[in-house]
């Protein structure tokens, strides 16, 4: 009697199986559900990367207005941008500061005087375009800071200027950016609880 052995097929040479409708739609499902628990969090970082962004933004701009002015010997402002052009060249109310800001060169010899409706194009130094999905208020309806020639910050009417900054909708945990510049000068951002 002979015997027949068994010889495996090698992977090779192996015909490829199929994946079954039922494997399918559960590898489906399962991909839904993680997407679904990972979309939140998804959005969460998005909003918290545009906060940071725009903070830095900010700060970035009152320290170029204070390095200016320094630099220059002049007075340079830092103002809510008025924004119905393409390039501003005027300053808008304290509630334009959520649209743009820019710097300009200002000779005013009262520091506590209102910055200049319409402003030289040539003394304009920089502009900013504010992002639509957050929104900046501050406290006292300053619509200017306004550095002397030595770097001393005056708005009016309070000497020291807070900014708040947060997005527009869904802010949670500490989303929400204080900004402040005090009479030196100096700006800072912390990080608060939304509210």
């Amino acid at each position: 009697m002979s015997v027949t052995r068994f010889r495996p097929t090698p992977f090779w040479q192996a015909v490829p199986a199929g994946v079954s409708l039922i494997e399918l739609l559960v590898t489906i499902a399962i991909i839904a559900v993680l997407a679904a628990i990972a979309l939140p969090s998804y959005s969460y970082t998005i909003r918290g990367n545009r906060i940071s962004t725009q903070t830095n933004e900010f700060l970035g701009a009152i320290n170029f207005a204070r390095n200016e002015s320094i630099t220059r010997s002049r007075g340079v402002t830092i103002c809510a941008a008025d924004t119905t052009g393409a390039v501003p060249t005027a300053c808008g109310s304290a509630a334009a500061w959520s649209t743009g800001w820019m710097v300009f060169i200002d000779d005013t010899a009262v520091s506590a005087a209102a910055p200049p409706v319409a402003i030289d194009g040539a003394n304009v130094l920089r502009t900013w375009v504010g992002n639509p999905k957050n929104v900046v208020t501050v406290a006292g309806g300053q619509s200017f800071i306004r550095f002397n020639p030595r770097g001393m910050a005056s708005s009016s009417p309070a000497p020291a200027v807070s900014f708040t900054l947060k997005p527009i909708s869904d802010c949670s945990n500490q989303q929400q950016r204080v900004i402040a510049v005090n009479s030196l000068g100096r700006s800072s951002a912390t990080k608060v609880d939304c509210s």
